[in-house]
């Protein structure tokens, strides 16, 4: 199934939901991310939750991204993020 995210308010409702594409792109972006980063601590295999004063660093990493780490995926986790901000809640990515 791959790496599913998800937009969670404070009280962890689910805002909306999307998932890695085939090629798994935006995990191949977290695990070659510098290993001091958020993106590095993405967990493919289990469960990573980012408040929203994570997500502000998050959004910062991804939006410096070498233009060719840009893709489709990166921006919905930009959009997402954003979103968590705005409702004081979460993203959460759940890995296969």
């Amino acid at each position: 199934m791959g790496l599913g995210i998800y937009v969670e308010d404070l009280w962890h409702g689910r805002l909306s939901a999307f998932t890695d594409d085939k090629e798994a792109s935006f995990m191949g972006v977290c695990e070659s991310a510098p290993e001091e980063s958020l993106l590095n601590g993405v967990n493919k295999y289990g469960d990573t939750l980012f408040n929203c004063i994570q997500l502000r660093r998050l959004v910062r990493e991804l939006e410096s991204l070498p233009e060719n780490e840009q893709n489709p995926v990166v921006q919905q986790v930009i959009d997402g993020a954003k979103q968590a901000i705005h409702r004081a809640g979460y993203l959460h990515f759940i890995g296969d």
